[in-house]
């Protein structure tokens, strides 16, 4: 008869122990792993597919319901929160203000329209978006700056806005005729910008000429008197010095526009600076390694990010480290060692300088 055997005490003990160990563990990761579907799940998914702003009023009305009336779109809820007016400028010409704000990520798919003359300029006046081609499907969360991104029908976008950011955007869309009918000096530079016919867009930061102009419009459009008149005038204002900017651009042989190959390049560039934070990059090995010339690929990420990948990279690590600090599962110490850094000073240093408060204020928030 074989006697059963008893594990001593001790073992029992630790035996114990370590299943607890075990439950807690994987207690925590499943929490963190509905945290993170539930993350996912709060986003917003938009489809418009690109044309006249009626296109634009429709979608959103369809999506999210509201009020809606002959060139105006208004929602308002503890949710979500969208003002949109449409303004005829002339015939085929449109002008599109817009205010919005949301309680989580809105993602807007902007289907082409298959139109190469169709042209569609987006002047981005506050608040912050990440643009990427529609055949790409990875996110990167950090948003560009101010400026202007014009671009024809044959050019897909999803842009990603932020949960808990309020954003300012004026659309112009018109087809080329229309362009030429108002404005026939701008001809030659419309044939050098768009004249190919094939998919292309042009970033820019916006002349302080624009700017004025384009405040104006936001302001004019809460006025009681007028409000018509004067924003279809600053719209028309806006669109003559859009175009007398991009002549001088074009003179100067300044005018670098992005196409499609160079636009998916620049992703998967932006997806391999954002995808180790820890990693040390040189602007030599990035463009041997997509093949192409540091001057080309300078030129090119300045065209659409408006700043230098350095400066995009350091950017993109602090806003990295702000998401893990906002959190509270990880110290000043973690994330500075985990982005790279060997010195927690100058972690420290940069994080304030491109944020305004320390890494520890950030903590001192959560808590």
């Amino acid at each position: 008869m074989i006697k059963p055997r008893f594990l001593p005490q001790k073992c029992q003990t630790i035996s114990q122990s370590a299943l607890f160990i075990f439950l807690i563990i994987n207690s925590f990761a499943l929490i963190l792993c509905l945290k993170l579907q539930l993350k996912q799940v709060e986003r917003i998914i938009l489809d418009i597919k690109e044309g006249p702003a009626q296109n634009y009023i429709d979608a959103l009305y369809n999506t999210f319901g509201g009020q809606r009336t002959p060139g105006v779109y208004t929602i308002k809820n503890a949710a979500l929160e969208i003002y949109l007016t449409v303004h005829q400028l002339y015939k085929d010409i449109e002008l599109i203000v817009v205010e919005a704000k949301s309680n989580k990520v809105l993602v807007v798919n902007r289907i082409v329209d298959n139109d190469p003359d169709y042209i569609h300029i987006n002047i981005f006046k506050e608040g912050q978006l990440t643009q990427r081609y529609s055949e790409r499907q990875e996110h990167v969360e950090v948003g560009t700056s101010k400026g202007l991104f014009a671009h024809n029908g044959l050019f897909p976008l999803v842009a990603e806005f932020p949960a808990d950011c309020k954003f300012r955007s004026i659309g112009l869309k018109f087809r080329k005729e229309a362009l030429m009918a108002l404005l026939p000096e701008s001809k030659p530079t419309y044939d050098v910008a768009f004249g190919s016919g094939d998919p292309i867009a042009y970033r820019t930061i916006l002349s302080k000429e624009i700017e004025r102009i384009t405040d104006d419009i936001f302001y004019f459009r809460e006025i009681e008197f007028g409000k018509r008149s004067l924003v279809i005038a600053r719209g028309i204002e806006a669109l003559t010095a859009i175009w007398f900017m991009a002549k001088n651009n074009v003179e100067a042989e300044e005018l670098q526009g992005l196409h499609i190959d160079d636009y998916k390049r620049l992703l998967k560039i932006k997806d391999r600076l954002t995808q180790d934070f820890s990693q040390r990059i040189t602007i030599e090995e990035i463009a041997a390694n997509f093949g192409v010339s540091t001057s080309k690929l300078k030129r090119d990420f300045k065209t659409l990010y408006d700043c230098s990948i350095y400066q995009f990279y350091t950017h993109a690590k602090m806003d990295e480290a702000y998401r893990r600090l906002k959190t509270g599962d990880y110290s000043v110490m973690e994330v500075g060692y985990d982005l790279g850094y060997q010195n927690l000073s100058k972690f420290s240093a940069m994080f304030k300088k491109v944020k305004g408060l320390s890494p520890k204020d950030v903590l001192k928030i959560r808590s």
